[in-house]
């Protein structure tokens, strides 16, 4: 992301409110937090030297760890530092979920009792109305933030079987961070698995198994003293935890894809000899499991978690079928206009088939777009097949990203994009011209306008079908045109990010993020029906910022493009 859009991307936020919901899936929003921080930083300090509290001695200890990652700069500074401190922040920070996770939990549990205390003290009451000013200023983090970055970070250390001893230290995958947690941090976290309340997927209750590898990981790295109140909590914990786990514990026998999962472990913790396994063992035990236990077929949720996650670590499945011809290479596509520049393409399964074009978005078309659509970002949302019309919508923790859309009327660049987009995939994707004039009403027949998608870190969106269940209710275009279900999808990648992968776990591939590509695929058969191994899945990002750009492109158009025979 070049610095021209960092300087827009801090106009966008100041200039733009928020709706007050999910703010924690809006990385340019939480880059403006971690900027504004510095500030209150500096206002504590300035209250340390007045008056002593122990909160804001806590608070300002606690913000180390994000300072060694990012100094702080002075509140004098050239237009083009602050520039380039946004991007570092967006970069280092809000694209580490470690960090993304203490910087939510010192604004919604610590700072309210700090500004309350320090509102309390006379010597110190200009400043807590100072940092009140300054708040006015930004779209503040709540509650439901706090939970979104928990289940982000539990979304990230099941999905790639991390030690939460290694999260706690900064240690994600192979990339070393100066993010820290600390003990009760972690304590936390297993607590919010414990209850079931948020889930980090639909699917489960309380997540027992998830509330032990993170209870042991903050008993691993506390300093507490035996008998102290902290160590009797988290080892009561533990106990209880276990027992419960144990009592409600099923066996994963013959239910390949749904367990062993976040709620129970692959065994009992405590055995018929009496002794205890911790997480760790028994997650080690589950991959051994997993390897020889057979495919359970027609699951109810649709898909098989276990694939799934096992495509975002990179591994192969059984079903993982080698290509006839492996292939990688440079083909004009039999048209002229790629004579000059031919497409790097790449076959990542040839049946069905999924395509991965190479370099085919310019730095500038990618910056435009993910600038253009900053503004209406909010949070993405899934169809509501309870609606009967199709035209339902709601959010869920199946889907955490942000989502805007960007019609090609709105600059010609989108336009001309569109149309080169046409040329690769051989369908109709772009309006005639005579529908672009200004003032002709904006609708689309042969394709959906760019949607524009937008992953913090744990940001995922669990596997699913771009084609329509229930037909939505623009089928049906202007004058009565028939423009169909979603038959195809080309999905382009906007950014390079650790993790996020997109999984196709009937298929057994997967598609790694890389700035500049885009993947195509079929959503439904030659004859209409859907293509059932067109499931897909974007695995959670680890870190980094991943954008995606989306473009659907509808069926009606595409009859002598695609016959049905």
């Amino acid at each position: 992301m070049g610095v021209s859009i960092l300087m827009k991307l801090s106009l966008i936020t100041f200039l733009v409110p928020c709706v007050r919901s999910q703010i924690f899936t809006l990385p340019h929003k939480m880059a403006v937090l971690f900027y504004y921080e510095e500030d209150i930083l500096r206002f504590l300090l300035l209250a340390q030297s007045i008056s002593s509290h122990e909160q804001v001695q806590d608070y300002v200890a606690s913000c180390q760890t994000r300072l060694e990652e990012v100094h702080s700069l002075g509140s004098k500074m050239e237009q083009i530092e602050k520039e380039n401190h946004l991007e570092m922040i967006l970069e280092r920070l809000v694209g580490n979920p470690v960090h993304l996770y203490c910087l939510v939990e010192r604004l919604v549990r610590q700072l309210p009792a700090i500004r309350k205390t320090l509102a309390e003290d006379m010597k110190t009451a200009d400043i807590a109305e100072g940092i009140n000013k300054m708040l006015e200023k930004v779209d503040m983090v709540g509650e439901e933030d706090l939970v979104g970055v928990t289940q982000a970070l539990a979304r990230i250390q099941f999905a790639y079987r991390l030690d939460p001893v290694d999260l706690a230290s900064g240690i994600l995958l192979t990339f070393k961070t100066s993010a820290r947690l600390t003990s009760a941090q972690m304590m936390a976290i297993a607590h919010s698995c414990y209850s079931g309340k948020n889930p980090i997927r639909p699917a489960v209750g309380k997540e027992y198994a998830l509330a032990i590898e993170w209870a042991e990981g903050a008993d691993k790295i506390s300093n507490d003293q035996h008998g102290s109140f902290s160590f009797n909590y988290r080892n009561e914990f533990l106990k209880r935890a276990r027992i419960v786990h144990d009592r409600n514990w099923r066996t994963p026998v013959g239910q390949r894809g749904v367990l062993p999962n976040e709620e129970v472990f692959v065994s009992k913790i405590l055995n018929d000899d009496g002794i205890t396994k911790s997480g760790q063992e028994l997650r080690k035990e589950e991959k051994v499991f997993l390897q020889s236990e057979p495919q359970v077929r027609d699951l109810s949720s649709g898909f098989n978690i276990h694939d799934f996650y096992a495509l975002c670590r990179g591994e192969t499945l059984n079903q993982t079928k080698p290509l006839k011809d492996p292939k990688c290479y440079s083909t004009t596509m039999n048209d002229p206009y790629f004579l000059l520049a031919p497409l790097q393409l790449e076959l990542l399964s040839d049946d069905p088939q999924i395509h991965i074009f190479h370099q085919i978005l310019t730095n500038q078309e990618m910056d435009f777009m993910t600038t253009r659509v900053m503004a209406q970002l909010k949070a993405a949302t899934i169809q509501d097949i309870s609606v009967p019309n199709g035209g339902g919508q709601k959010i869920s923790n199946e889907r955490t990203q942000s989502s805007g859309w960007m019609w090609d009327q709105e600059d010609d660049l989108l336009y001309r994009l569109s149309k080169r987009m046409s040329r690769i995939v051989k369908l109709e994707t772009f309006r005639p011209p005579n529908e672009m004039v200004p003032g002709s009403k904006w609708a689309f027949v042969e394709a959906e306008p760019w949607q524009m998608g937008l992953y913090g870190p744990g940001g995922h969106y669990l596997p699913h079908w771009d084609s329509f269940d229930i037909l939505d209710p623009q089928s049906i275009g202007p004058g009565g045109v028939w423009v169909g279900n979603r038959m195809a999808t080309f999905m382009f990648y906007l950014s390079n990010v650790v993790g996020g992968f997109t999984a196709f776990s009937r298929v057994g591939v997967a598609a790694r993020p890389s700035r500049g590509a885009g993947v195509f695929w079929y959503n439904l058969q030659r004859d209409g029906g859907r293509e059932d191994r067109a499931m897909h899945g974007a695995c959670p990002t680890v870190l980094g910022i991943k954008w995606v750009s989306n473009k659907w492109i509808r069926e009606g158009a595409q009859v002598w493009r695609r016959p049905c025979i």
